[in-house]
């Protein structure tokens, strides 16, 4: 199709190379270049990126640039798109003080970096936006190997640190029963393996989010139960630390949508700074607002003040402030990286804004979802005294016996096994109210386990709990029935959490 006479007289006003060499230069370069005009409509674009994106140029020219992205992932396109649109709204500051705008798409089975910036005149007038495109797919896979290899360590950490906290957890709470020095030795081990825990949960998560990996659970999210949540997880650390928490609601805030763990994660981890960042006597303030862009999350301590030196350095991973009070704090020095990264997965912001005298507020936001209705009503199950039963399926017996043996302590029949084949025959031939399953058995894989249990009628309500070192996409195909997931290694209470919600007692 060619570019109508309309079109091409905007072209010849637009930012398009004018002279043989610009034109020239542009064509040969490696890296794909598309130049659009202030109404969005592609001026130029050159060959390597008619070969990225296997278009012709003389149909391109002309075409809404949107048109051009069409062959992207849709987030990446969204994305891409998004960027555009604030570009032309704002070419004079959009992109943080002239830097220019960045986003990754995905093209089939190409990885595709985008850099956006305005084509402006000598005297500031907008023309257009510039989009360089290059194909970093070598250096995907590279961090993909890379993950891997993280991954596979991480793996191979989790089940002695799963052993060493459980039977910790199982000593501290018979405390009576040992030492003074005894219990301090092992809040140490306990401390430490905790440290350890975080330590390997960033280096995944930063390591699945650099390789394209992590896969986010969109979902309406209530942004208020988070804050609120969490505000009661840090209340002991503030009472401890003699700090005073606040937290400030908007009651008119509707749902954003999000994944709800990994926003629980981000909020965790600010909130978790600012009690390590704040001195006894100060304020941390935790605040839900509605922003022109959505719903605005602010996060405030009144610790020493952030200087622009560190604002520079604070989302780099490991980085750790010079200051005491941080420095003798536990932290991996990702939380804050791994907190940016998530945030702008969900397509919003992460910032961070500092004052003299009032301390520094750590903000985020997110696009906006309008309420969605509730409807649904609970029914409650009917009581009984009788005890229930729960099948432990778990290959390593030291966990299998520590998960038995705190379930029994909390009145529960308790069955274990650590083979599939077995696991399927116990649920079918007896009475079993709940089933924990691992996912790697000598015998079969959990999966398919889950699978048979689900698949036969007189099996199919049973309830499966997932417990493995291995994270959700590594297991394929979870909406087969597990009414929840925890990965190893796990504080036994939100085992416990998890069974109780399940049966109800």
């Amino acid at each position: 199709m060619k570019m109508n006479t309309e079109n091409k007289k905007r072209a010849n006003k637009s930012a398009v190379p004018t002279t043989p060499i610009e034109r020239a230069a542009l064509a040969s370069m490696t890296n794909g270049v598309v130049i659009n005009d202030t109404e969005g409509l592609v001026t130029f674009l050159n060959r390597a990126t008619a070969r990225m994106l296997d278009v012709e140029p003389e149909n391109a020219l002309g075409q809404p640039v949107s048109k051009l992205f069409e062959p992207f992932c849709a987030r990446g396109r969204l994305s891409i798109i998004d960027a555009m649109d604030r570009l032309r709204a704002d070419p004079y500051s959009y992109g943080q003080g002239g830097k220019p705008a960045e986003t990754i798409i995905e093209v089939d089975s190409r990885f595709i970096q985008a850099h956006l910036s305005p084509a402006l005149t000598d005297v500031g007038e907008f023309l257009g936006i510039v989009t360089v495109l290059r194909d970093i797919t070598q250096e995907v896979e590279a961090e993909r190997a890379r993950s891997d290899f993280v991954s596979n360590v991480s793996h191979e950490l989790r089940l002695p640190l799963t052993a060493i906290k459980g039977y910790c957890d199982l000593l501290l709470h018979d405390a009576q029963q040992i030492g003074e020095e005894q219990g301090r030795f092992l809040s140490i081990i306990q401390n430490n393996a905790d440290h350890l825990v975080a330590l390997i949960n960033d280096l995944l998560d930063i390591s699945r989010i650099e390789s394209y990996r992590l896969e986010l659970d969109i979902r309406h999210v209530q942004m208020e139960k988070i804050i609120r949540d969490i505000a009661d997880m840090i209340r002991p650390q503030c009472d401890q630390k003699g700090l005073h928490l606040t937290v400030k609601i908007d009651p008119n805030i509707g749902t954003v949508l999000g994944d709800r763990n990994r926003l629980r994660q981000v909020v965790a981890n600010l909130a978790r700074n600012a009690c390590c960042r704040t001195t006894a006597g100060g304020h941390i303030t935790l605040s839900l607002s509605r922003s022109t862009d959505g719903v605005q999350v602010d996060v405030t301590d009144t610790g020493a003040v952030i200087s622009n030196e560190e604002k520079a350095k604070i989302f780099r991973r490991f980085h750790r402030a010079e200051k005491p009070i941080v420095q003798g704090a536990y932290g991996t020095g990702l939380e804050l990286p791994v907190a940016k990264m998530l945030i702008e997965m969900h397509g919003g912001r992460l910032w961070i804004e500092s004052k003299a005298d009032q301390g520094n507020t750590f903000t985020f936001i997110l696009p906006q979802e309008v309420d969605i209705p509730s409807n649904v009503t609970v029914e409650q199950p009917e009581e009984t005294d009788q005890a229930h039963t729960v099948l432990v399926v778990e290959d390593d017996e030291d966990i299998a016996q520590l998960i038995a043996l705190q379930l029994r302590r909390e009145g529960f029949e308790v069955l274990t096994t650590p083979y599939g084949e077995e696991a399927v025959s116990l649920a079918q031939t007896r009475p079993i109210d709940l089933i924990t399953l691992d996912m790697m058995l000598p015998d079969t894989t959990g999966m398919d386990v889950l699978h048979q249990i689900k698949a036969n009628p007189d099996t199919a309500n049973i309830p499966v709990i997932i417990v493995s070192v291995l994270l959700p996409e590594q297991t394929g195909d979870t909406e087969q029935g597990a009414v929840d997931y925890i990965t190893k290694p796990f504080a036994f209470e939100k085992l416990m959490d998890s069974i109780r919600r399940t049966l109800a007692v």
